[in-house]
């Protein structure tokens, strides 16, 4: 439960990241790098330390699951899971850094697609199967 329930709470930090966070960058105008470095002290403890603590309770479930649960689904729901870490390693945080120094439209769009593309889809269908574990251990408890 501890896998559903911290899956859950990262796609909603992430729904808000991308539809609110993100978008209202392009509205600062003053003292950007301020901005930049005290938010990102906040999402920091909030949303990645989440992020990579979701991985352990993910990793147990190959061992300790509830039966209804298949392994594969542990394996795609993992797989969902390294896909957006490695994305944001890789290629998210570095943009983040040299945004750090200053807004940069150019960098603030590279951002923006490769999240949609490496870390938006994986984190829908991370949800989607969330969703799907949940509905499968709820029904068990009615039977």
């Amino acid at each position: 439960m501890l896998r559903i329930a911290l899956g859950f709470y990262i796609y909603g930090a992430t729904v808000l990241e991308v539809f609110v966070y993100y978008p209202a960058w392009v509205h600062i105008h003053s003292d950007w790098p301020s901005f930049k470095v005290l938010v990102d002290r906040l999402i920091i403890p909030y949303y990645v330390v989440p992020c990579f603590l979701v991985l352990i309770p993910s990793v147990l479930m190959f061992w300790h699951r509830p039966a209804v649960i298949p392994r594969w689904s542990v394996w795609a729901a993992l797989a969902l899971l390294l896909i957006p870490t490695v994305s944001t390693l890789a290629i998210q945080l570095p943009i983040q850094f040299k945004l750090e120094e200053g807004f940069d439209p150019v960098l603030y769009q590279k951002l923006r697609s490769t999240d949609l593309v490496y870390r938006q889809i994986a984190a829908f269908l991370g949800f989607l199967l969330n969703g799907w574990m949940l509905l499968r251990v709820v029904q068990n408890q009615k039977d």
